[in-house]
């Protein structure tokens, strides 16, 4: 207790002499690399211990924050709030799951190894130690009206098992949906949801890397350790996973059919599920435990004398993934980049807004979500339990990994496309001198792995802010050269820590990028709508 008291007596003098001496009547923009920096510096610190949920230092993170919020007089989302509890399950994968075909004319089971062959896990309590269904083929398992596409036509699913196609029909150059680029559809989640709607029994995603956008190796590590899931939203599946796509040639071939030709089948939008005439018993012991994290929000009242009742909600994750009692040597993943820098530019907006709410013509909801290393879940439950109606939600901007190497001659928005947000975001980087261009990309579905995609399916037009390709610095290509290497070696990596070669200024330009597209935004008359034919268009 004493020790929790001295950090909350420290970060709440240290939050205060911040405020104050940022509070600056002025019409300029004021948002500091200096401010940026200092939040970095806190919110990474070895102290907070990677911030993983259900740790110690996500909960100082969260203290941290909500301080901050209240030092700077904003209004506590929650009636007397700040915290939105969040309640978790955590499930741990049976490392000895065994998965069997049989048949009623093959009584001679055929038994497949995990890992090397699939992966699974379960998120239903209730789970059986040994359940079994009949396995039908689905395609890519996709009902897609506004493009006119239905992989199911009616087929009843209940109970049985799917074995479905990552990615999506189409997946190149002008191919169907969005040729290269991923879409909604393509996604596991996606493909999971679908399957317990369908009252499933279970599903396997066969895997390639090019639809997948990442090898097997990832899928068997991903796999093998704790995943969460939010036990309000309940699933008809007894498992969900992932399987070798060569182990799917097999199987398939086994039960008589050719895996080359019925995802050629896949492709056409005449295809309906193939019963494959065999059956699968998954057998697994899944082990449960309960935690508790929580959302940090905080509002801003705009008072503006035309003053609408609308919202714009600002968004960063603050979790990220702990610390590795195994590695040698660094043991804590600080995640300065992923997502420190994003949690700074939401506070310092904030910081920046509680100065002026005589400009705001709408209000302001600065959103520091959890969990969402663990699938999105923080900001999934935050969109779907706003204290407020979905409907007057103008847009969620939300902070990803912000820029820390520079201004940009460009920026982009990961996302715009799905609404009006694009026109918007292309009109705010004219106003600061910056070009905006198209989505890069979009093969890995970077839109759909990060919390913009909750407040999209919740209806709420979303983006992700991203800095452009060429640095405003002497080498143009440097910020690519920094960015790739980050990708490579330091990217969920104990190496993602503050470094000497920094220039916060990029991170400035996201604020003011941000700061330009809610001045827009609260004169439109209108609400931004979804594209016609994007997948969240209601």
């Amino acid at each position: 207790m004493r020790k929790t008291a001295a950090i909350n007596i420290f970060l709440t003098f240290i939050l205060l002499i911040t405020a104050i001496s940022c509070k600056k009547s002025t019409d300029e923009f004021s948002v500091t690399a200096n401010e940026i920096e200092a939040h970095i510096r806190f919110l990474s610190d070895d102290l907070l211990e990677g911030r993983a949920v259900g740790s110690r230092g996500i909960e100082i993170a969260a203290l941290y924050q909500e301080n901050y919020f209240r030092s700077l007089g904003l209004e506590p989302l929650f009636g007397g709030s700040y915290l939105q509890e969040v309640t978790l399950k955590g499930c741990t994968p049976d490392r000895n799951a065994s998965f069997e075909i049989f048949s009623e004319s093959d009584p001679v089971n055929q038994k497949y190894q995990i890992n090397e062959d699939f992966v699974v896990t379960s998120f239903r309590e209730d789970n059986p130690e040994g359940v079994e269904g009949e396995i039908v083929y689905c395609g890519y398992l996709i009902q897609a009206p506004e493009r006119d596409w239905d992989d199911i036509k009616g087929t009843d699913l209940k109970g049985k098992v799917l074995l479905v196609e990552i990615n999506e029909p189409g997946n190149y150059p002008e191919g169907l949906f969005d040729g290269e680029d991923m879409t909604y559809y393509g996604r596991w989640v996606y493909k999971y949801e679908k399957a317990s709607e369908l009252g499933a029994l279970g599903v396997l995603i066969i895997h390639n890397t090019k639809g997948a956008a990442y090898g097997w190796e990832v899928v068997k590590s991903s796999n093998n350790k704790e995943s969460f899931f939010l036990p309000e939203k309940q699933t008809s599946l007894f498992f969900q996973g992932w399987m070798h796509g060569q182990t799917a040639d097999v199987i398939i071939g086994e039960a008589g059919f050719d895996h080359p030709q019925l995802r050629e089948q896949a492709e056409t939008t005449d295809f309906k599920p193939v019963p494959l005439g065999i059956n699968a018993r998954v057998r697994q012991k899944v082990t449960f435990r309960t935690v508790r994290s929580n959302n940090v929000a905080a509002l801003l009242k705009g008072t503006h004398k035309n003053k609408k009742d609308k919202y714009i909600i600002l968004s960063a994750h603050y979790d990220h993934l702990g610390k590795d009692e195994s590695l040698e040597g660094d043991k804590i993943y600080n995640g300065a980049v992923d997502n420190c820098s994003a949690s700074a530019c939401l506070l310092s907006l904030a910081r920046y807004y509680s100065t002026r709410p005589q400009d705001l013509k709408v209000d302001l909801v600065f959103a520091a979500v959890t969990a969402e290393e663990e699938g999105l879940l923080g900001s999934d439950y935050f969109a779907r339990h706003l204290p407020f109606s979905n409907g007057e939600v103008l847009a969620n901007l939300n902070f990803e990994m912000a820029n820390v190497w520079g201004e940009t001659k460009e920026v982009y928005t990961i996302g715009g496309k799905h609404s009006d947000l694009d026109e918007v975001c292309a009109a705010a980087a004219d106003a600061i001198g910056v070009e905006y261009i198209p989505e890069r990309n979009g093969e890995l579905g970077y839109f759909f792995r990060s919390d913009q995609l909750s407040f999209a399916r919740a209806g709420i037009p979303a983006v992700w802010l991203h800095e452009g390709i060429t640095s405003r610095g002497e080498d143009p290509d440097f910020i690519m050269t920094k960015t790739r290497e980050y990708r490579q070696s330091k990217y969920h990596n104990v190496a993602d820590e503050i470094e000497a070669d920094w220039d916060l200024g990029g991170t400035v330009q996201i604020t003011w990028w941000a700061h330009e597209i809610i001045k827009i935004l609260q004169d439109m008359d209108v609400l931004p709508q979804f594209k016609p034919t994007s997948s969240f268009k209601r």
